[in-house]
């Protein structure tokens, strides 16, 4: 991956991609490794930017290749200069940035424009294929985000109920961090995410909900602590609450709030800042390695569907579809089955000992 030595402050930042070419060669430095671009046509690697059209041309055969067209830019009216500034900025800044702070400061036609830009972008900062998971000692718990009222664990009003999971160091220090809003604190929820996210052998320390109870029989020594009164949480568990309280803060402040259909991505982009708090500038550079990778999206691909597509969750399926014989209506389902089976292979069966013995009873 390509280094960043030099880039301290954001006036470097500016210095360092001010030009449209030199974002252009970049790209291609992140997306094509040391070798560099080569021609699929001929395959020389010597060819000249085309900065306007975000292309290269092969300076043997004339070949004309896009370097952005399979990313997120496709069809992209604002320079790459200003999409990497809004990388940048979403990746390395503290508080992050609201969609209206990005349509005053990039002038764009409309707040849904700069809406979908952070929301591509926030889709470009988590990797689907993550297996780096938690190890030692990890806090897990759950908290409510939003208003409402709240009855224990169940969800009543606008709320949505976020379980979180952090390794604990020595002392104040805290590692990394995984997020995922889940519909309700049931065991199927959060055994999935502990086995998602955290290494089996790994010490887990949570309160004592019940949900929790089952954790040690996939190989994790579990650590209950019982809460006298439910502030006794913060006390209890601090690195997560720690970690609730930060997102908390920064939900409030930048963004006021969050739509709960498109939560889980803004969990995502609080997850990867809280990742690399002290190596903010290889962020960038990771961030914008995986936005090389991602097909383009439009306004409508965020709102239209029900539910939209954000990586973390997708292992719930998979941990459902490993469980089906719990479920009454498929031991039902398969009773009807072989019952009925049963009944044809006896009517056949004497519907032939009819024809053997003449025809009659």
């Amino acid at each position: 991956m390509t280094d960043l030595p030099h880039i301290r402050t954001v006036m470097d930042f500016m210095r360092y991609f001010n030009t449209d070419e030199k974002c252009l060669a970049y790209i291609i430095d992140l997306k094509f490794g040391k070798d560099g671009w080569t021609c699929r046509i001929c395959n020389y690697n010597q060819y000249t930017y085309l900065p306007s059209h975000e292309s290269v041309r092969c300076n043997r055969c004339g070949h004309e290749e896009s370097i952005i067209s399979e990313t997120i830019m496709k069809n992209t009216h604002k320079p790459l200069a200003e999409w990497f500034w809004a990388i940048y900025t979403i990746s390395t800044q503290k508080t992050g940035i609201s969609a209206m702070e990005l349509y005053r400061q990039m002038d764009f036609g409309s707040y849904q424009t700069a809406w979908a830009w952070l929301q591509k972008l926030r889709l470009g900062m988590v990797s689907e294929d993550e297996t780096d998971k938690l190890k030692g000692t990890v806090e897990v718990d759950e908290t409510y985000l939003y208003s409402g009222d709240e009855q224990g664990r169940s969800l009543k009003g606008n709320k949505a109920l976020v379980v979180g999971a952090v390794e604990v160091y020595k002392g104040y220090a805290s590692g990394r961090v995984f997020l995922r809003e889940i519909s309700s604190a049931s065991a199927a929820n959060l055994e999935s995410f502990v086995k998602d996210h955290i290494v089996k052998g790994s010490t887990i320390i949570t309160d004592s909900w019940g949900g929790y109870n089952g954790l040690k029989r996939f190989g994790y020594n579990h650590k209950p602590v019982r809460l006298n009164i439910p502030e006794d949480a913060s006390k209890q568990l601090p690195k997560i609450h720690i970690v609730f309280s930060n997102l908390k803060a920064w939900i409030t402040g930048t963004h006021r709030f969050v739509s709960k259909k498109h939560l889980q991505n803004y969990l995502n982009e609080f997850t990867v800042r809280f990742d690399n708090r002290r190596n903010p500038i290889e962020v960038f550079n990771d961030v914008l390695k995986l936005l090389m990778f991602q097909r383009s999206r439009t306004y409508e691909d965020f709102t239209e569907p029900a539910h939209p597509y954000y990586p973390n969750p997708k292992h719930i399926k998979k941990y459902y579809k490993e469980t089906p014989k719990s479920n009454w209506k498929y031991f039902l389902g398969w009773t009807a089955i072989i019952g009925g089976t049963l009944t044809t292979l006896y009517a056949i069966k004497k519907i032939s000992e009819r024809k053997n013995n003449g025809g009659t009873k």
